[in-house]
């Protein structure tokens, strides 16, 4: 429900709303009314989630009649928990896209890393806070927790896009006047993966959002279920490498900025790919477990905010919605097929978790050479003094 199901709904409607987010012109900009409509639609989403045992037990007494008798209680309820699941992450990946495409339209390019370093820096002290004091309470307190969390969720974005200022949009024009959804999708993949540059780096992006965030469920079992840690325990280990992440998170965005954040990529895939081998041969303990994740977190870091930076840097500005949510689809769709066969590769071998450290490995060293291709089409474009974003037109026309 939380990666393939959620994935599909993504790759299916993020492409029609990110290019009807970059077309779209209005008073206050052509982000933010897409996040004051979200907002709301996600904060409901996520109490309800909180809240559905007991609205499903609600409602299973009152339409118990008109259901199938094979139908149980307990069914029902997880059913109605997989619909608000898939809804909240639908909801949230719109969101936080449309926030992303929002940086881009509203930060400096000469100091994005550095802001991205800051704004991960104060998500990543948040994250501390709630993985040292409110995740271990997560299963008994999960109403109160969902309660709090999306009403905090309400102030903050609301507040923020009545602070943010859009500035001028130049009028956009579609060349392709095309109707119909099937239509629109084939248009935006076309585009998407017709400059080599753009290709290369969504399937770089592809194959690690594959090789991290397909491991990540399994991780958390290989801690649970194979070295017997505790969920206060997995808390614990979260909260440091948290606390790690926000120390590394600047010095890292100052690299961005100084040498490039494609180079800075590129090193960050290379120990994705090498540092799971230490988990894969050594960890056997909780505390071996700690050192692997405060060393895997410099990779982590790395790559995301220098992933982050390079997408602000090489996609295009006018059609920048369209290009970052092609990260998304891309990346959803990795997670849907990864999802299915590192499960698939774990049940075979009876639940050996250990195997999500080798996972990793792999697709992370096969992604190396489509990076190192991003880079090497990066400089054809002018590199780091004069590059300027190619459009899928130009690479018709040099075609």
């Amino acid at each position: 429900m939380t990666g393939s199901l959620a994935g599909l709904v993504n790759v299916l409607f993020l492409p029609g709303i990110s290019q009807w987010s970059d077309g779209f012109r209005s008073k206050i900009g052509r982000r933010i009314p897409f996040l004051y409509v979200v907002t709301p639609m996600v904060v409901g989403s996520l109490i309800l989630i909180g809240f559905t045992p007991e609205i499903g037990g609600w409602l299973f007494y009152r339409i118990q009649w008109c259901l199938p008798w094979e139908i149980e209680q307990g069914s029902f309820i997880l059913t109605l928990l997989g619909v608000t699941v898939v809804s909240f992450h639908f909801l949230n990946m719109v969101l936080v896209n449309a926030y992303n495409w929002l940086i881009r339209d509203v930060v400096p390019l000469p100091v994005m890393a550095r802001f991205l370093a800051w704004f991960r820096i104060v998500g990543t002290v948040s994250s501390v806070f709630f993985l040292w004091f409110v995740f271990p309470h997560l299963l008994s307190h999960r109403r109160e927790i969902c309660l709090g969390v999306g009403l905090f969720y309400l102030v903050v974005f609301l507040s923020m896009c009545s602070q943010v200022k859009e500035g001028e949009y130049p009028p956009f024009e579609s060349k392709e006047h095309r109707t119909g959804f099937l239509r629109t999708f084939a248009a935006y993949f076309r585009d998407s993966l017709r400059v080599p540059l753009y290709r290369h780096f969504f399937f770089a992006y592809l194959l690690v959002m594959s090789a991290t965030s397909c491991a990540n469920s399994f991780s958390t079992l290989f801690m649970k279920e194979s070295l017997g840690i505790s969920m206060d325990g997995m808390g614990h280990i979260f909260s440091w490498t948290a606390a790690l992440s926000a120390i590394v998170f600047f010095p890292v965005g100052w690299l961005c900025d100084r040498f490039s954040p494609l180079w800075i990529t590129l090193g960050s895939v290379v120990g994705l790919s090498l540092l799971p081998l230490f988990g894969y041969f050594a960890v056997q303990t909780w505390h071996l477990y700690m050192i692997y994740s405060l060393l895997f977190t410099l990779p982590i870091v790395a790559w995301t905010l220098g992933s982050m930076a390079t997408a602000m840097l090489l996609f295009p500005a006018i059609k920048f919605g369209q290009f970052s949510s092609g990260l998304n689809v891309f990346g959803c769709g990795g997670l849907i097929v990864g999802n299915y066969l590192i499960g698939t590769w774990i049940d075979t071998f009876h639940n050996d978790y250990r195997l999500a450290f080798l996972w990793t490995t792999i697709l992370a060293g096969i992604a190396i050479f489509p990076m190192f291709l991003v880079i090497r089409h990066w400089k054809r474009q002018g590199g780091p003094n004069h590059y300027i974003a190619p459009l899928p037109d130009e690479a018709i026309s040099n075609s």
